[in-house]
């Protein structure tokens, strides 16, 4: 029956294997992880950076590497193939392809007598006075006389005071800066049918991208010169940053693995521990990971990284059940096992605690981390005693292979005084660097793995708007018709910032759409100035300026319905606004972008209105750390506060409480001053990575000061393999790209082999009857 019993635990990973394979959703989406808004606003834009407009187009730049101007030729056949690549749905130059004309006299030309203007009072006493028509004459024989001369014979049928061109007048302005910030480049924009997040298909495209450019470079023949190509967008930065975690977790987990292979190999020397010992953890981490599947609907790559180090977490109560159970009869391990017990159990809790203060950090992705440790330990725990005894009962005695242990236990307690001392200064000189503690307030410097990218992310920008990235103006409404109004009301006081020189120009969606109150008001206006009165002077107008009065002089301009929104997306004009317009289900999001401006005078200038606010995406995430930090450092404290509570109900002695609790607390608190010393900025996740120090190494605390096994030596050196595979299981993450998990491993691995070290220090080991009774 025991055999049995054996066989089925032993196939129990292979089941638990099939089960995740076959139902687990793993995602590598960084944004998912790290990110989340914290309002209807903000989530509705993280919905967008995934798979709206914005997340599935490309900037593309291509230049001389002789600055010379590259030909029209070139990136005309570099367009057609780019457009032929599978999943791309359209390429553009940015300057080009708006069909502008055909548009406004397809589009635009039915509604002028609705859209001429964003402040008709204004607007209109001034075109129908005398100087006005006469100006308004002397634009339709310029306009007449220009290229563009058979479309507006057209567009006068139904405009014949070409107010239609209004507020395209300006936005030429604007399209004419941009031609002449292009002339020593060229750009592209592509599009993909496909979401920017959806890396397997980006990376495709991205490949076929590069190949097409490289095939045409290769067969150029003008001069012998060739170009260089650049590339910039969502799905650029998605790719980056997947490879980068598809990298440290192969590698973060492939390390880990062998390591604790390894090590365990020569703590124990013993093929058959180490078979019965991995098998209890890959059950746990395949638990882990299918419980985070059941909660979530999915498992996060960064998730598996950094819960590799629960490998290091995990492997500690087997080891300390093997360590004690080795040196006993067989028909003794049981008894032993059950006797360690309770401090297995409070030193999972207080390590649960740590990981749980994870999930309340403010870090999304560390939500599914804190689920993904919780269920790890628990079931690592429950095989620990209930399963590995039956495991063990006929297993050979082998003594542990950690002299360094034992030789700095006999240390400690040979020169224990003068220790202490050197303690103390070590501690005041960690007091002192804490007066030089400082925090981290640019978030952007958790990701200097990215800072290539960012850099040619800017660099191809500039090249083609003077709008600086991640600064607009957020207008929300409950629908896309009020965000237009609250808009308009926001380019008036925008057009005052102008005026004063503090915003050199923004880019709204006027004239390009409008609200249906402001399209009401326009027609309403309008008709009260088409008087017999007004259209002589139109007429004299015409005759002063050689125009035909029998074809133009008249006003037709008949009431008509409202143009929606729906109707602009289906031309052309789709392309220039659609990245700057968000709709959801119940929230609709309008972004005016803004060129150079002093940031402050734009938000004091921003009208009150509910849902109108400056947005900066540096802004954002900087707050965004402010804010973590802040609840890391509230979670430090209530864990602490936690971990003292129950190391108090456990001993009821405040003494032996703080006997257990000092090396984990001084261990963080010197690595802070010391971190201070050398000037390191601190942020939330060095204060997490504090906490879960303490809670890891509250864990030695116990057990020595504990110490069920009866054999303080013993004790001491199944500590220190415990504290050996959770050192090198958060080392192995020092080699990953990432610099955040760089940053949270140096944390973890000098605090616990601190704590370790202190323990025999600090602690004065305690007979089991004089600390529980069980």
């Amino acid at each position: 029956m025991l055999n049995l019993r054996i066989v089925g635990f032993y196939l129990v990973p292979l089941l638990l294997g099939l089960v995740v394979m076959g139902s687990v959703h793993f995602k590598t989406d960084l944004s998912a992880f790290i990110i989340a808004g914290d309002n209807a606003e903000e989530i509705l834009l993280a919905s967008e950076m995934q798979s709206g407009a914005l997340s599935r187009r490309y900037l593309i730049a291509v230049d001389s590497e002789q600055k010379h101007l590259v030909p029209v030729a070139f990136m005309q056949k570099l367009k057609m193939q780019l457009k032929a690549i599978d999943g791309v749905t359209d390429a553009w130059f940015p300057e080009q392809d708006t069909n502008v004309p055909d548009t406004l006299l397809s589009l635009y030309g039915p509604y002028a007598g609705a859209w001429y203007s964003l402040d008709p009072q204004r607007d209109l006493p001034q075109l129908f006075s005398e100087q006005g028509l006469r100006q308004r004459a002397q634009l339709l024989k310029k306009a007449l006389l220009s290229p563009q001369g058979a479309v507006v014979k057209k567009l006068l049928v139904q405009d014949p005071l070409l107010l239609a061109l209004n507020g395209f007048q300006a936005q030429g302005l604007q399209m004419q800066q941009a031609q002449s910030k292009v002339r020593t480049y060229s750009n592209l924009i592509l599009e993909t049918a496909l979401a920017g997040l959806d890396v397997p298909q980006q990376k495709r495209i991205q490949a076929s991208i590069r190949s097409a450019f490289d095939a045409l470079n290769n067969t150029n023949n003008v001069s012998a010169e060739h170009y260089r190509l650049e590339m910039t967008g969502v799905p650029v930065f998605a790719v980056a940053t997947q490879t980068l975690i598809q990298g440290d977790l192969q590698l973060v987990s492939l390390l880990t693995t062998i390591g604790l292979f390894l090590l365990f190999f020569l703590v124990f020397r013993s093929y058959t521990a180490l078979f019965q010992v991995f098998s209890i953890l890959l059950i746990a981490i395949l638990a882990a990971i299918f419980t985070t599947q059941l909660v979530f609907g999915y498992v996060h790559g960064m998730t598996v990284a950094i819960g590799s180090t629960l490998l290091g977490i995990c492997i500690d109560y087997p080891i300390h059940a093997i360590a004690h159970v080795q040196t006993v009869k067989p028909e003794q391990r049981v008894p032993v096992i059950a006797r360690i017990w309770p401090s297995m159990v409070l030193g999972g809790i207080t390590t649960l605690v740590g990981y749980m203060a994870l999930g309340a950090s403010g870090y999304p992705g560390f939500k599914q981390v804190a689920v993904y440790a919780a269920s790890g330990i628990i079931v690592s725990l429950l095989l620990t005693r209930f399963v590995l005894p039956s495991l063990l009962e006929n297993q050979s005695s082998r003594l542990l292979n950690l002299p360094l242990s034992a030789t700095w236990a006999a240390f400690c307690q040979r020169f224990r005084a003068e220790l202490m001392g050197l303690l103390a200064i070590l501690l005041m000189i960690s007091l002192f660097g804490l007066t030089s503690l400082h925090w981290m307030e640019d978030m952007q410097e958790l990701t200097p793995e990215l800072n290539y990218l960012k850099q040619v992310d800017k660099r191809i920008r500039e090249r083609i708007t003077s709008i600086e990235p991640g600064r607009f103006v957020m207008v929300s409404a409950n629908n896309i018709d009020t965000a237009l109004e609250k808009s308009e009301a926001v380019y008036k006081v925008l057009d005052r910032l102008k005026q004063a020189k503090d915003l050199t120009e923004y880019y709204g969606l006027y004239p390009w759409l409008l609200s249906k109150q402001q399209q009401a008001l326009n027609q309403t206006l309008l008709q009260g100035y088409l008087s017999p009165e007004n259209l002589v002077r139109w007429q004299k107008a015409l005759t002063g300026q050689g125009l035909s009065v029998e074809k133009l002089g008249h006003f037709n301009y008949p009431k008509a319905s409202f143009l929606s929104l729906d109707q602009v997306m289906a031309t052309p004009v789709k392309k220039l606004i659609d990245s700057r317009v968000i709709q959801g289900e119940h929230e609709a999001v309008v972004m005016i972008w803004l060129a150079d401006h002093q940031p402050e005078t734009v938000k004091g200038a921003l009208p009150k209105i509910d849902g109108v606010q400056y947005f900066s995406q540096r802004d954002l995430l900087n707050n965004m750390t402010h804010d973590y930090t802040l609840r890391a450092e509230k979670l430090l404290v209530i864990g602490l506060v936690i971990i003292l509570l129950l190391m108090i109900s456990r001993y009821r002695n405040v003494t032996k409480t703080l006997q257990a609790l000092l090396p984990a607390i001084l261990s963080a608190l010197m690595i802070l001053g010391f971190l201070s010393l050398i000037g390191t900025a601190i942020n939330f996740l060095h204060l997490v990575g504090f906490l879960l120090v303490v809670s890891i190494c509250v864990d030695y605390g116990i057990f020595y000061l504990e110490n069920r096994g009866e054999d303080i030596a013993l004790t001491y050196q199944a500590m220190g393999a415990a504290m050996l595979t959770s050192a090198l299981a958060f080392a192995c993450l020092m080699i990953s790209d990432s610099a955040s998990l760089k940053m949270l491993s140096g944390v973890v691995v000098f605090g616990v082999v601190l704590g370790f070290l202190l323990c025999p220090i600090i602690i004065k080991p305690s007979l089991p009857d004089a600390i529980h009774s069980d």
